[in-house]
């Protein structure tokens, strides 16, 4: 059993494989961080700035006017979401205002509905009042009835008896004659 010889190239820290991986990483990270410019020459730097910036200037035309299209689509859809928002408010307050007034309407008719109540309570009350007078009423004319066959009955007897004693006198003039009426 021997050791293995140790390379000393590269640090102890990077022997096992996983650090050695760390390691890059960090490294290519590092690396990236960088703002190293690569090396070109000054023809191909100047010939790449050039076509940068044309490209870059044209983007940002194309892009600046997508922007403003796209605002002026927003502020359009905007300016309709303001008018229907403004249309809609319009029809809340003469919904508002139509519930309000019928609101006082319908107030206004329960009151009457409360008043007529009453009045009904009270002629259904005065109907009962006059069922009971009218058939005390009914009571009333039979008992008239029965006076008027006893008035009847009654003038009947005095007429049979005025008849009755006018035959039996001779009358006044009878009496002034002297007659007697037994004769």
């Amino acid at each position: 059993m021997k050791p293995k010889p140790m390379d000393s190239s590269r640090p102890k820290i990077f022997q096992s494989p996983a650090a050695a991986a760390a390691a890059a990483s960090v490294t290519a990270a590092y690396a990236l961080t960088k703002a190293e410019k690569p090396y070109f020459t000054k023809a191909e730097d100047s010939n790449s700035k050039v076509a940068g910036n044309i490209l870059s200037e044209q983007d940002v035309r194309n892009d600046t006017e997508a922007i403003r299209e796209e605002k002026n689509v927003l502020q359009l859809s905007l300016a309709e979401v303001r008018a229907e928002n403004t249309r809609i408010r319009g029809q809340i307050d003469e919904k508002n205002g139509t519930h309000s007034e019928l609101s006082k309407e319908f107030l206004s008719v329960q009151g009457q509905l409360v008043a007529e109540r009453s009045r009904c309570f009270k002629l259904e009350a005065q109907i009962t009042e006059l069922q009971k007078m009218l058939e005390s009423v009914q009571s009333i004319e039979n008992e008239v009835q029965a006076l008027r066959r006893q008035k009847s009955d009654f003038e009947r007897d005095v007429e049979l008896a005025s008849d009755v004693q006018r035959q039996g006198s001779g009358g006044v003039w009878r009496w002034i004659a002297g007659g007697n009426g037994n004769s």
